[in-house]
C-alpha cells in the first residue's frame, strides 16, 4: 500500500470535517425536533389536564388538590376499589350517629306576612259526628275536649285567563241639535278609554308581562310557553309572542333604555364592561352559525345609579367599543381584550386580576390528579392569592361610617401599604420567568399577558374605587348565558335588540331591589298612556332607580311567618 500524499491527506481530512459538520448539523436539527416534540407533549399534557379538570374536577379555581373518587375518606380508583379498603369503609359506615336537624336560618322557608293580607286562609277540621262519638271500650258518649293543629300546607292555585271587554258609553246632549238650541247639530261625548298596548291585538299588559317574565327572567323559551298557554286554553303561537316582545320593546322600552345608557355614562365615575356571544340566524352578510355579540355595561358598586346595560352587536370590533362608550371619560374596568385600547386617554383603563390569575392557574400541570406545587404557575397563583387576601383584610380595616371620598382615600393608602409589595413580588417573578426558555405554552401565554397588561393591572393602586376584578359584570352576564342554553339563538336582529333591552331592565331592576314582575307590568300599563310632551318630560321617573316609583313594586326586607310542619 502506497503512502498517501499530502494532498490526499488534506482532501480526506476536509471530507471528514465536512461529514462531521453535517453530522453536527443533523444532530442539532434532531435536538431542535426533540425539543419541539417535548414542548408539544408538554402542551398536550396541559390540554389533557385542562380537559380532566373541566369534566371531572372542581370548577372553583382554588389551590387545592383535585380529589379523586372518595369513599368514606379513602381515595379509590375509578376502575375499582380493593376489598380490604371496602371492608374498612364498611366498618366505618356501620357507626351511625343521628343528629337532630338544625333550623335553617340561612335559607328560611315560610310565607311573607304581607302575602297573608290577600291570601285566603282555609282551615280543614276533622271531627267525629256527635252520634258516632262513642267510646270504643265501653260504648259511652265521648265529649270534645280540644283541638290540635297537625300541620300547615301551602296550596297553589293555577293561573287563570279572563276575557276582558272594553265597552264605552256614548252620550248625546238632550238640548243641542233640537229646535231653538244654539247648536244645530247634536253634541256627542265619549269617555276616554285606556289605550291598547298594541293596536289590533288582544294582548294586555298582564299577558305581555307574563310572556316577558317567563322568557327573560325565568329562561323559558317561547316554544315551551306555547305549550303552557295551550294547557290553559289559550292558543299563542311562538311567532306571535316573539312579535309582541319586539314591538313592545321598540314602542315603549327603547326610549327608556337609551335614556338609561346616557344617564350611566354621564353620571358614573366607574363602569365595568364585558361581552359574550349570541347567535342570530337572520343577519346580513353572516352565516346563521356565526357568532354575534352581546356587550354588557355595569356600574361600579359605589355608584348611586346601579344599572346593567346589554347592547347587541354583529361584531366584536373596537368600533363598537367607541360607539358604546362614546362620551364616557372616567374609569373603565375590563378584561384584557385589546378592543378596549382605542378609548380616549381621558378614560382610566383598569383590568381584571381574575383573568390574569386564570391564565396562570390553567398553566399548572397535574401529577397523579394533583396540582404540581413546584411549578412556576402554582407559585405565581399563590402570590396573586396573597394579593386578594390583603384586599379582604383592607376591606375589614376600613373605618365605618365615613364618607365615600374618605373611604376611597383610605382604601388607596392601605393598598399602597399592604398590596404594593405583593404586586412588586409578582412582577419580579413574572419578569424572571420571561428571561427563561418556557416549554409550557400556557405559562408562556400567561407571562406575556401579565407583562403586556402591566399598566392596566397596576391601576388599582392609584384609586380605591377600582376593584381587583371584573366579576360584577360577569355576574350580570350569567343569567343571560344560562338562558341562552335554553333558547339557543335569536332568529332576527330585531329579536336580539329586544333581548338586550329586556335583560337590561331585568338585571337593573334586580340591582335596585324591585319586584321584576310588578315593575314590568307597571311600565306596560303606564308607558302606552303617555302622550306628547309626557313622553319626553315624564319618562325619567320610570327608570329603575327612580324614587318616584310606587312602593308596591319594591322588594323591601319583609318578615315571614314560619309554617308549622309537625
Amino acid at each position: 500500500m502506497e503512502p498517501k500524499t499530502y494532498a490526499e491527506i488534506i482532501a480526506e481530512n476536509k471530507k471528514l470535517k465536512d461529514e462531521l459538520a453535517e453530522k453536527r448539523s443533523e444532530l442539532k436539527s434532531r435536538n431542535i425536533e426533540i425539543s419541539g416534540l417535548k414542548e408539544q407533549i408538554e402542551n398536550q399534557k396541559l390540554q389533557i389536564n385542562w380537559f380532566n379538570r373541566y369534566v371531572f374536577g372542581q370548577k372553583k379555581e382554588t389551590l387545592e388538590k383535585l380529589e379523586e373518587n372518595i369513599v368514606g375518606g379513602v381515595q379509590c380508583s375509578i376502575l375499582g376499589v380493593p376489598e380490604d379498603i371496602t371492608e374498612e369503609v364498611k366498618k366505618e359506615t356501620e357507626k351511625i350517629t343521628v343528629y337532630r336537624k338544625k333550623k335553617n336560618t340561612k335559607n328560611p322557608s315560610g310565607i311573607k306576612k304581607a302575602a297573608l293580607k290577600d291570601a285566603e286562609i282555609v282551615t280543614e277540621e276533622y271531627t267525629i259526628e256527635d252520634e258516632k262519638a262513642n267510646c270504643p271500650e265501653c260504648g259511652a258518649h265521648m265529649q270534645l275536649i280540644g283541638k290540635e293543629i297537625l300541620r300547615q300546607e301551602i296550596e297553589y292555585i293555577p293561573a287563570q285567563i279572563k276575557l276582558k271587554n272594553y265597552v264605552r258609553g256614548v252620550y248625546k246632549c238632550e238640548k243641542c241639535g233640537t229646535e231653538g238650541a244654539e247648536k244645530e247639530k247634536p253634541t256627542i261625548v265619549k269617555p276616554s278609554v285606556p289605550k291598547a298596548l298594541l293596536a289590533h291585538s288582544f294582548v294586555s299588559p298582564s299577558l305581555a308581562t307574563e310572556v316577558i317574565y317567563q322568557k327573560y327572567c325565568m329562561g323559558t323559551p317561547l316554544y315551551r310557553q306555547e305549550k303552557m298557554w295551550d294547557d290553559l286554553g289559550l292558543v299563542l303561537p311562538r311567532n306571535m309572542m316573539a312579535n309582541w316582545c319586539i314591538k313592545i320593546s321598540q314602542y315603549y322600552l327603547e326610549p327608556l333604555y337609551r335614556l338609561m345608557l346616557d344617564k350611566i355614562k354621564e353620571n358614573s365615575s366607574l363602569i365595568h364592561c364585558d361581552e359574550t356571544t349570541i347567535q342570530v340566524n337572520k343577519e346580513a352578510n353572516k352565516k346563521a352559525s356565526s357568532n354575534s355579540y352581546m356587550w354588557v355595561i355595569t356600574t361600579g358598586k359605589l355608584e348611586k345609579m346601579q344599572a346593567v346595560i346589554f347592547k347587541y352587536s354583529s361584531s366584536r370590533s373596537s368600533e363598537i367599543v367607541k360607539e358604546l362608550l362614546k362620551g364616557y371619560k372616567n374609569i373603565l374596568v375590563t378584561d384584557g381584550y385589546a378592543g378596549y385600547n382605542v378609548l380616549d386617554e381621558e378614560v382610566t383603563h383598569a383590568e381584571c386580576w381574575a383573568h390574569a390569575r386564570r391564565k396562570f392557574y390553567d398553566s399548572i400541570p397535574l401529577i397523579n390528579r394533583q396540582m404540581d406545587k413546584t411549578s412556576s404557575g402554582y407559585e405565581v397563583v399563590e402570590i396573586i392569592d396573597e394579593m386578594f387576601k390583603q384586599e379582604d383584610i383592607i376591606e375589614e380595616q376600613l373605618a365605618p361610617n365615613i364618607t365615600p371620598d374618605e373611604w376611597i382615600k383610605q382604601k388607596c393608602e392601605l393598598r399602597k401599604e399592604k398590596m404594593a409589595p405583593v404586586l412588586e413580588k409578582f412582577y419580579e417573578k413574572v419578569y424572571l420567568l420571561s428571561q427563561k426558555t418556557i416549554v409550557n405554552k400556557k405559562l408562556k401565554e400567561a407571562v406575556t399577558y401579565a407583562i403586556n397588561q402591566e399598566k392596566e393591572l397596576k391601576e388599582f393602586l392609584n384609586d380605591g374605587r377600582i376593584p381587583l376584578t371584573n366579576s360584577k359584570c360577569e355576574r350580570a352576564i350569567r343569567p343571560f348565558a344560562v338562558h341562552r342554553k335554553n333558547w339557543l339563538f335569536s332568529d332576527t336582529t330585531a329579536g336580539a335588540d329586544a333581548n338586550a333591552v329586556y335583560y337590561s331592565f331585568i338585571e337593573t331592576a334586580k340591582l335596585n331591589k324591585l319586584n321584576i314582575y310588578k315593575y314590568i307590568n307597571y311600565l306596560l300599563e303606564i308607558l302606552p298612556q303617555l302622550e306628547g310632551e309626557q313622553k319626553d318630560t315624564d319618562i325619567e321617573k320610570y327608570l329603575p332607580w327612580s324614587e318616584e316609583l310606587p312602593d308596591e313594586i319594591r322588594n323591601y326586607e319583609e318578615e315571614y311567618t314560619e309554617l308549622n310542619l309537625e
